[in-house]
């Protein structure tokens, strides 16, 4: 039985069965299971499975195969920016959307609604670090208007995704 259609941005819609479902839901759940345990969980042998997670993959349903603790890699300090852009014209969005690119310390840039234009979340070492972040690249970037910041001091909840009703 088909139906929940999903459009990647850039693919032709994308149709997931009850099978392709469970194969969402199990990872979710425990990513580091083996394909054998992935394909004993969900009543699949191993080559289906793999077709399966390939196409998965390859229509952009499944994007990230790792979640590392920033703390455990020496980014001990996460804080997301609230960034007001000076204009709201297209061009302006995307030279902002390139210019952030370059910096890995932007792990997520959103797009909004509201009192700003982007939400950033920031990974760096420390408070030292975020401030030359801040002073020296963001800084330098001509059509911010505005950058607000809030410091996260512990995440008590962190889901890696949810999942309509199936």
């Amino acid at each position: 039985m088909m139906s929940d259609a999903v459009t990647p941005p850039g693919t032709l819609p994308m149709t997931l069965d009850a099978v392709d479902r469970r194969i969402i839901r199990c990872l979710l759940e425990d990513a580091t299971l083996s394909n054998n345990e992935l394909a004993e969980r969900v009543g699949l042998t191993a080559a289906p499975l793999s077709r399966r997670l390939a196409r998965l993959y390859g229509a952009g349903v499944i994007r990230q195969a790792v979640v590392v603790d920033p703390a455990a890699v020496g980014l001990g300090l996460q804080a997301f920016a609230e960034v007001t852009l000076n204009r709201t014209a297209p061009e302006v969005g995307e030279r902002f959307v390139r210019a952030i690119a370059a910096m890995p310390e932007v792990v997520e840039c959103h797009t909004v609604t509201g009192d700003f234009d982007f939400l950033l979340k920031i990974s760096v070492k420390d408070i030292a670090d975020y401030k030359r972040l801040i002073w020296n690249e963001f800084d330098r970037l001509p059509d911010i208007k505005g950058l607000r910041s809030t410091i996260v001091f512990d995440t008590p909840k962190r889901s890696l995704g949810t999942l309509p009703d199936w």
